[in-house]
């Protein structure tokens, strides 16, 4: 058996540091929501969980081949992430261990997000963002949960169209990721733009489909020329979601691109004619993923 947490970033000398965990998922819930579960077969493969925990650095921190998003490279923000990895492969295949499922109806691998918080206070470890890594043999595509802000504590206030809102500086709950041991390319970095976002105060959606309103997406057609005012800042829409195209029957629309040759981030960045990895994420998008981590790393 083997015990290994790694500090792969120190991050702020601080008792409460902005904290990215990356765990290897002890069993799954096979299938999802059905209280059965079986040992996941990353327990025993530790070169392939440090591969993977080696991946999602990369890709978070702008590492990647070819890689042009690289907003958490931002010196204000870079030296005060803390990111750990945990690999405990003495655990035993109990529903309390089952940090991932696997979706009866698809091969997204969904993270169980309320099993989170007690089975990382095990190693006394408190995180914002957690990556529950899997070698499911049969489900490979990676899904995020946003975070669940804790309402009743302190943040820094921003507005945006729909009123006041608030950056918490901690949560109740962390953004959630199941992911696969395989994963490549943008897969890492566009779970992460869900899951640093909040359902209490600006929710990150997905672009690639027709999704409802959130923060990085609104409906209505014709689409109007501006998209959002975020803290007095007016950012435009992305009429014609450049490099892909809108579908004909779709209502949303997205904010306009910093880079308007290649899609977003949180859209199908396998689209891009030049590689995923040279991707941005949209203009809101980016403004308030920076603006959440910057109110998160200088918590008291």
């Amino acid at each position: 058996m083997a015990f290994v947490e790694k500090v792969m970033r120190v991050g702020a000398t601080k008792p409460n540091p902005f904290t990215i965990c990356i765990v290897a998922n002890p069993a799954l819930e096979a299938p999802w929501k059905s209280g059965i579960v079986i040992p996941d077969p990353i327990m025993g493969q530790l070169a392939a969980f440090q591969a993977a925990a080696t991946y999602i650095d990369s890709a978070l921190f702008g590492l990647l081949p070819g890689q042009k998003e690289v907003l958490l490279a931002d010196p204000a923000i870079l030296p005060f992430i803390r990111v750990l990895s945990l690999y405990d492969d003495g655990l035993s295949p109990a529903l309390a261990n089952a940090l991932v499922g696997q979706d009866s109806s698809s091969f997204l691998l969904v993270a169980r997000r309320n099993v989170f918080v007690a089975f990382l206070s095990r190693y006394e470890i408190q995180a914002d963002v957690v990556y529950a890594v899997s070698a499911s043999v049969s489900h490979t595509r990676a899904s995020a949960w946003c975070t669940t802000d804790d309402d009743a504590g302190d943040g820094i206030p921003f507005m945006v169209d729909f009123g006041q809102l608030f950056h918490r500086f901690n949560c109740t709950i962390p953004g959630t990721v199941g992911i696969h041991a395989t994963a490549c390319s943008l897969t890492a970095l566009h779970e992460f733009g869900h899951a640093v976002s909040s359902y209490s105060n600006g929710s990150i959606v997905d672009l690639y489909v027709d999704s409802n309103p959130a923060l990085n997406n609104k409906l209505g057609r014709p689409i109007p020329a501006g998209f959002a005012t975020y803290n007095a800042t007016p950012f435009a829409s992305d009429g014609a979601r450049d490099g892909i195209g809108y579908p004909s029957d779709w209502r949303s629309y997205h904010c306009e691109l910093v880079d308007s040759s290649r899609p977003a981030v949180m859209d199908d960045y396998y689209q891009s004619t030049t590689g995923p990895e040279a991707c941005l994420h949209d203009q809101i998008t980016k403004r308030f993923i920076r603006d959440r981590l910057l109110a998160k790393i200088n918590r008291p």
